[in-house]
C-alpha cells in the first residue's frame, strides 16, 4: 500500500480513475448488457402455409372426386374419410397446433405412398403427389419450432 491517498496518486490519475474516494474507476463505463427483443411464439412462415394449402387442396380433391365422379360406396367411403383428415390436418397447420405437425407428417407419408401406388398408371400424376407430400413433409419437419406450446 502506498502512504499517498488515492486521489494524489500519480499512476490513478494517469489511468483516467476518479479523484472520488471509495469509488472504483470501472464504475465509470457504461456496461449494460443489451436485451434483445422479445420474439413471438409462434411464427407462422410462408413454407408451413404452403404445406397447409397443399393439405387444403388435397382433401378439397379427394371430396370433390367423389361428388363429381359418384363413386360407388366401397371406394367413396375411405376417399371421403381421407379428404376429411386431410382438411383437418390442413387446419390444425394453419392453426399451429401441436398436433398439426405429426398429423401432417402421416399424411405426407400416407400421400407419398398413394403417389408411388399410382405412378404405376399415371407416372405424371405420381410424381406431382410424390413431389407435393415430400414438400409437405420438409415444410413440417423443419418447422418444429412454430408449433411448440407456449
Amino acid at each position: 500500500m502506498s502512504d499517498t491517498p488515492r486521489e494524489e496518486r500519480p499512476e490513478d490519475q494517469a489511468a483516467g480513475a476518479p479523484s472520488v474516494p471509495g469509488r472504483s474507476r470501472y464504475e465509470d463505463y457504461d456496461l449494460t448488457v443489451p436485451i434483445p427483443p422479445p420474439r413471438s411464439k409462434k411464427r407462422r412462415t410462408p413454407t408451413l402455409v404452403m404445406a397447409g394449402v397443399v393439405l387444403a387442396i388435397t382433401g378439397a380433391m379427394a371430396l370433390l372426386l367423389v361428388v363429381v365422379v359418384g363413386l360407388d360406396s366401397n371406394l367413396a367411403l375411405p376417399l371421403i374419410a381421407f379428404g376429411i383428415v386431410e382438411l383437418v390436418g390442413a387446419v390444425l397447420v394453419f392453426l399451429l397446433h401441436p398436433l398439426g405437425r405429426p398429423v401432417g407428417i402421416a399424411l405426407g407419408a400416407l400421400g407419398i405412398v398413394l403417389g408411388i401406388v399410382s405412378a404405376a398408371s399415371s407416372p405424371a400424376n405420381g410424381l406431382v403427389s410424390l413431389a407435393l407430400n415430400g414438400f409437405v413433409i420438409y415444410a413440417l419437419a423443419s418447422s418444429g419450432p412454430a408449433f411448440k406450446r407456449n
